[in-house]
């Protein structure tokens, strides 16, 4: 039998040592085309949003890009390809994790529940039932911790099974996972046009076990309420449980302005004894900000700015971790297909990111979520992060596609009318060692 006719990939990769390196781009690109024949006889709908010879022009690049990123030992970049939404379908033609398995030399999980392809040290994967791997995805939609098996269980279990639930009596104060209601708290910025809101959602772990219940009354003691100038009381923020978290919980805050957020979170001036998150490799810090009087022009703009390779430097500096599983970041500038699949969409503005775990998540039905941040307990952190997300949400507004740089930001953030919006965020940033005029407090 020809090696290019065997039965799977995986067996074709074993061999692969029989095929010349100039050969393996068109071996992979032929059991792909192979693969696709009988599906031919299925019709023209079988394919999302094309026929029979469009998946076999995607299987052609697909074997291309894959057999390029095994010889370049890339393994970063053969995950995102069999992991990308146009290639979904390839998927379930052959098992993909024993194919990098294979081609590495490595270990790769296949996700039971949606089959995303997972690399064993990767921060993507997750481990339900103590041996099955499941991804951040579904990690996050339908399972949560079960400190009783020290393990991921599903929602449902937990929920019915004497066996997985947690009867600790410590769900007082806080709750299931996407049980709050953020709400609108009144300030100064509603008087703004556009009136763009922000809210956050700050993830802690602690660090003695019996000691989580007390450490949620601290913070809410200190933060829950906030008075407004009328002398009305309005809930600042509630805690919940989060499923990628091992022993903490996740801070959810109303949204509001910059002023009340500067306010009601000095709580973080003073040290959080016995409460970790930045040195976590679990907790991060997102930020909520309101897209209704977003254009889908906007959104590309605020997604360029962001994913730019030129801007890591300020992106790193500011997400204070180069990426993660949980927020990723792509090259947007060199391929556009995701702005073209969005226009195809009933919602464009929805649908500018396929994976909801991108440093920008569109996904939400009203507000973008900036979620390239890692944990921290730092007062002027929080805010500089806050700042950042305000300022890019308007920087990128008006800002041509040729002027989504560092510099052009800089200079922005340094206006005279964007001062009192950027205090923290010019402060921390000189301290990164960006060129960023700092005024003193007088002039701020």
């Amino acid at each position: 039998m020809s090696l290019l006719h065997q039965r799977s990939l995986v067996e074709l990769l074993s061999n692969a040592v029989f095929i010349r390196p100039e050969d393996r781009r068109s071996a992979l690109q032929t059991w792909i085309r192979d693969r696709l024949a009988p599906r031919r006889r299925i019709g023209r709908n079988w394919a999302h949003g094309g026929n029979f010879l469009e998946m076999r022009r995607r299987g052609k690049v697909l074997g291309q890009k894959l057999g390029n990123a095994i010889r370049d030992n890339d393994i970063d970049e053969a995950l995102e390809l069999v992991n990308d939404s146009v290639f979904r379908r390839f998927r379930n033609m052959g098992d993909f994790a024993d194919v990098l398995n294979n081609a590495f030399n490595d270990r790769f999980f296949s996700c039971e529940d949606c089959g995303e392809i997972m690399h064993s040290d990767g921060s993507d994967i997750r481990w339900a039932y103590q041996d099955t791997p499941i991804c951040l995805s579904c990690i996050d939609s339908d399972y949560q911790w079960s400190e009783r098996n020290d393990t991921y269980v599903r929602n449902s279990d937990y929920e019915n099974h004497d066996d997985y639930c947690d009867d600790d009596g410590d769900d007082s104060i806080i709750g299931e996972y996407h049980s709050s209601n953020p709400r609108h708290i009144p300030s100064d910025y509603d008087k703004r046009k556009p009136k763009v809101l922000i809210g956050l959602e700050l993830e802690v772990e602690i660090n003695e076990r019996h000691e989580r219940e007390s450490k949620a009354k601290e913070v809410i003691d200190a933060i829950q309420c906030h008075t407004d100038k009328k002398g009305l009381d309005h809930r600042y923020c509630q805690l919940e449980r989060d499923g990628s978290l091992d022993y903490g919980f996740e801070i959810v805050t109303g949204f509001t302005g910059l002023d009340v957020h500067r306010k009601q979170l000095e709580f973080f001036k003073n040290q959080w004894s016995g409460v970790r998150s930045h040195n976590t490799s679990t907790c991060g810090l997102h930020v909520h900000i309101c897209k209704s009087d977003m254009t889908l022009y906007h959104g590309a703009k605020l997604i360029l700015f962001i994913n730019d390779e030129k801007n890591h430097s300020l992106i790193k500096a500011l997400a204070r971790r180069t990426e993660s599983g949980y927020a990723k970041i792509k090259n947007k500038k060199d391929n556009i297909v995701w702005l073209k699949n969005a226009r195809e969409t009933r919602n464009p503005l929805n649908n500018l990111n396929a994976d909801r775990y991108e440093a920008l998540n569109f996904q939400n039905p009203n507000t973008i979520e900036f979620r390239l941040f890692k944990g921290t307990l730092r007062y002027e952190t929080i805010q500089a992060c806050l700042e950042f997300s305000f300022l890019s949400w308007h920087f990128t507004r008006n800002a041509s596609i040729k002027d989504l740089t560092i510099e052009k930001f800089l200079e922005f953030i340094n206006k005279p009318e964007n001062r009192s919006d950027s205090i923290h965020l010019r402060s921390y940033l000189e301290q990164k060692g960006f060129n960023v005029f700092v005024p003193n407090k007088k002039t701020a």
